[in-house]
């Protein structure tokens, strides 16, 4: 929970980390978990401590001099306690109703449950949600989980979502008008060059983006038992 995490950001300090990043906190079913199936996007994980353990966590790592990057899930809600299903009782195809595609776009690896990202209501949420955490929570920078399957249909560049490619380019947009210095990240480990590219120029508009191959070299550097065996070149 983040009142023990809080207790040891002096010992990340210490070792030279100026930047973590936290998985998704938005509420989840059950008590364990990633973080990657979130049912409530504006309220923070209880069995985390909730909204304010994290607010005191962030206000705690910033005065340690580290940066709190927060993970959002927005490619897919749930699957499960979703309040937001079937909402107003209409769906077509059995699938989530007015603020869910109900066509073949709800299809992804995680479950039928794609946002509809061509309505206002749907846009406007998850801006909301963004701009929550920057403003409420003082984050300095988010991390877009899934890009390429908020972008595209199928995760390649072969069915393209307008819809989705034009809410990321708003989000960035307001993001660097709002909160200047901030950083949005893009997760989509395809090398898509037009992810942090300017929106005028076409781009998403994100500061940066994974790199696909970056984890292999660190995780093996980091789980070598010994010295003479690691390689930090």
């Amino acid at each position: 929970e983040f009142a023990s995490v809080t207790a040891r950001l002096g010992h990340l300090k210490k070792l030279g980390v100026n930047a973590i990043q936290i998985m998704p906190v938005g509420e989840f079913a059950g008590d364990r978990s990633w973080g990657y199936n979130p049912a409530h996007i504006f309220s923070v994980e209880l069995a985390y401590g909730g909204a304010l353990a994290f607010k005191k966590f962030v206000k705690r790592a910033h005065q340690e001099g580290i940066a709190v990057i927060l993970d959002v899930v927005y490619n897919h809600l749930g699957p499960s306690d979703l309040d937001l299903w079937q909402f107003d009782g209409w769906s077509e195809n059995d699938r989530g109703g007015i603020y869910f595609f109900n066509d073949d776009r709800a299809i992804k690896p995680w479950g039928e449950t794609r946002p509809d990202y061509g309505r206002d209501e749907v846009r406007q949420y998850i801006r909301d949600n963004v701009f929550m955490w920057l403003e409420e929570y003082h984050i300095d920078g988010i991390r877009f989980d899934c890009t390429q399957f908020i972008r595209t249909v199928n995760g390649s560049r072969d069915q393209d979502l307008p819809e989705g490619w034009s809410l990321l380019q708003w989000i960035n947009s307001q993001v660097s008008e709002k909160f200047p210095g901030r950083i949005t990240i893009a997760e989509d480990l395809q090398n898509y060059n037009w992810l942090t590219r300017d929106v005028g120029a076409g781009g998403a508009g994100f500061g940066s983006q994974w790199d696909a191959m970056f984890v292999h070299p660190i995780r093996q550097a980091v789980i070598t038992q010994e010295d003479e065996q690691r390689s930090l070149a």
